[in-house]
């Protein structure tokens, strides 16, 4: 067994049989992220409070309503043997380092994981990564706006999102197929994916593959490269999950929940959280977990104004999917990659996938439930998802086909999929495509999505002298959401303008802020929304009751009064949150990383969101890949390979990938 590692730090994991491998890769990633891994299984055990502190304890409190230990435990008996030792040997490497304090921040590791613990870390990623957060919101525009207003905002839950890509081998220089995509979520550090070379030296089970995995997961799983096939995803938006408001009331020492005509019988428990109130010293906070026929009670209890309960796929199934990642390493074909993702859950996905043999396909898989009336889960699972075939394939969690009826209703903008073929066909019509071609596809920064405002902007008319100015400014500017460009700061600035008037509408008054506490706020703020959907509001008629026009020439008027902005990228700059950050906490000296200027914007190609839509950058891709079926591989992340931050490797690749650039993938050592 060996690890060897590249320029980067990238580790290579050599191993003579799958468990070797799996085991080392659980050394590898201890080794690289041991503080990040205490992190990842406090917050799927809901033990931050413990380390954090108060502010830590609103996490604590949904991961032990979402019950993500139960599943966890639950989807891990249900493993097939094979995987399941797959992970026992994984989570023996981790706990051989971490245990030894020989990994980056290793001192700081209080207890050892539990076999079960990988997949409480893939619950934990996809918890608020789903949609009931969205379906929250619109139940509170409802109740506050009015469901009047609901279409104008039927979008993907947070702006920006995920861009995949395949071109069949018609396309390229090399003759075979060519896949690539970034994934976005909000940027941490370290990254929450670590890149990987997994190679079995079983002469009788041999493999060499290539990808992301989540840091804390064996294998790799939404993004890989066998040297026959690749593979990756981007999010489906799926309609894959419900919220019910429950009616609950406590008799006696019990709980009971209305259900229809009658009453029924609450699951109860009380679980303690220690919340670190001073240095040794610890407050007790008691969670009443709670779950009703239809799920887990994520939010309110009995005598609460609003209680909600959660139902997924994975909860009603006990199953993660995660079966596929043995079948994944040892894939040689599309269908062999298609046929590991048959049983997958969820986040419901949109899949590329493409081979040596010059196979592609873009399809849809995870557990979409079948409805009844009043929207009731009926037992079984939505059938022939979307599929599609072709030259060209590109996936931006748009709704791709008419057949995304079936999938869901809220998707992203089309703006994304659309400006990535039109720049694949511009790259095609000038010859033969090659993996840096298709690299710099995702690093597109043209404001497709702000065409709506700047078609309302050439409208106006009878405007002051400094105003005019600027709207002719702004009419020939190109448009791009360059670092260094001073007009991609105004049309922010004018952007920011117009949606702050139209969060200001009366019609709007108490819906900005989240009824359900900080945890929530990004899910909850109006101006973020607003900003996402600006292009169906000012297509609308008297959207909120306001004069369009009206906002639009009121807002240049102020913008044309004031200083010329800095460059885009002044205040367009990437702040990667640490685990203190991300709760609200200064990060500890000497654990943040620099904070580098952004191109790109929200709905870019190169997604990368500003906070209120003019400062830094939390949001965009965590990962860029590049998969050559020819072998001419690339991939970066936003930071580097290492958790720690007194490591090299802590962010040498932050550069290229705020660039908007790939690094090769490399081999430094073929057999160790």
């Amino acid at each position: 067994m060996t690890i060897v590692r590249d320029a980067h730090g990238i580790p290579s994991v050599f191993g003579g049989s799958v468990l070797e491998v799996a085991r080392e890769q659980g050394r590898a990633t201890a080794q690289d992220r041991a503080w990040q891994l205490e992190v990842e299984r406090r917050r799927a055990e809901g033990t931050c409070a413990e380390v954090f502190g108060d502010s830590a304890l609103e996490w604590d409190v949904l991961a032990r309503r979402a019950l993500l230990v139960d599943l966890a435990r639950r989807a891990y008996a249900a493993l097939a043997p094979e995987s399941r030792a797959f992970v026992d040997a994984y989570v023996e490497g981790l706990n051989e380092v971490l245990s030894g304090g020989r990994g980056s921040c290793a001192a700081t590791v209080s207890r050892p994981w539990q076999p079960w613990t990988p997949l409480a870390v893939f619950a934990v990623q996809h918890l608020l990564f789903s949609g009931f957060p969205s379906r929250l919101w619109r139940r509170h525009l409802a109740a506050t706006a009015g469901e009047e207003w609901l279409p104008l905002f039927r979008a993907e839950g947070l702006p920006g999102g995920s861009n995949a890509l395949v071109v069949d081998g018609s396309l390229t220089a090399s003759g075979l197929p060519i896949l690539a995509g970034d994934p976005h979520r909000v940027i941490e550090a370290p990254g929450c994916y670590a890149q990987v070379r997994l190679v079995c030296t079983d002469p009788d089970d041999p493999f060499d593959v290539v990808g992301l995995t989540f840091a804390g997961l064996p294998g790799v799983q939404h993004f890989g490269h066998t040297g026959a096939v690749a593979w990756g995803i981007t999010n489906a938006v799926a309609d894959d999950e419900d919220v019910y408001a429950e009616d609950l009331v406590r008799h006696r020492d019990a709980v009971i929940a209305r259900a229809g005509s009658g009453w029924g019988p609450v699951g109860r428990r009380i679980e303690q959280v220690r919340v670190l109130v001073g240095e040794d010293r610890y407050d007790v906070h008691e969670v009443e977990v709670l779950v009703t026929d239809r799920g887990p009670v994520i939010l309110g209890g009995p005598g609460e104004p609003e209680t909600f309960s959660l139902r997924t796929p994975s909860y009603v199934l006990g199953d993660l999917g995660l079966d596929a990642i043995l079948p994944l390493l040892r894939a040689r074909t599309t269908a062999d990659v298609t046929a590991a993702f048959a049983g997958w859950v969820g986040p419901v996905d949109n899949l590329v996938v493409g081979d040596r043999h010059g196979a592609t396909e873009h399809r849809v898989v995870g557990r979409i439930p079948e409805r009844g009336a009043e929207r009731r889960w009926t037992g079984g699972w939505v059938a022939d998802l979307p599929r599609r075939t072709g030259p060209v394939l590109v996936t931006a969690n748009d709704r791709a086909t008419p057949e995304y009826d079936r999938v869901g209703a809220d998707f992203a903008p089309p703006h994304r999929a659309r400006r990535i073929r039109d720049l694949l066909d511009e790259l095609g019509g000038a010859g033969p495509l090659t993996p840096v071609d298709v690299a710099a596809v995702l690093a597109d920064d043209r404001q497709t999505a702000g065409a709506a405002l700047l078609d309302t902007v050439s409208s106006l008319l009878d405007l002051t002298g400094p105003a005019a100015a600027l709207r002719d400014r702004l009419l020939a500017w190109d448009r791009r959401m360059a670092a260094g460009s001073v007009d991609a700061a105004l049309f922010a600035r004018v952007r920011a303008t117009v949606v702050e008037g139209l969060s200001e509408a009366p019609a709007l008054a108490g819906v900005d802020g989240s009824p359900y506490g900080e945890l929530f706020a990004p899910w909850f703020d109006l101006r973020g929304r607003i900003r996402l959907c600006l292009p169906a509001i000012l297509a609308a008629d008297k959207p909120f009751g306001v004069d369009v026009l009206q906002v639009v020439a009121t807002s240049l008027e102020h913008v044309a009064t004031q200083p010329e902005p800095a460059p885009w990228g002044s205040e367009h700059v990437v702040v990667p949150l640490t685990p203190h950050q991300q709760l609200g906490l200064p990060a500890p000296d000497g654990t943040a990383p620099p904070y580098l200027p952004l191109s790109g914007d929200d709905d870019c190609v190169l997604a990368t969101r500003a906070l209120g839509g003019t400062g830094a950058c939390v949001h965009g891709p965590v990962a860029r890949w590049v998969w050559d079926l020819a072998g001419d591989n690339r991939w970066v992340v936003p930071l580097g390979a290492s958790g720690d931050p007194a490591s090299p490797h802590h962010h040498d690749q932050q550069a290229a990938w705020a660039a908007g650039g790939t690094l090769p993938v490399t081999h430094p050592l073929e057999q160790p």
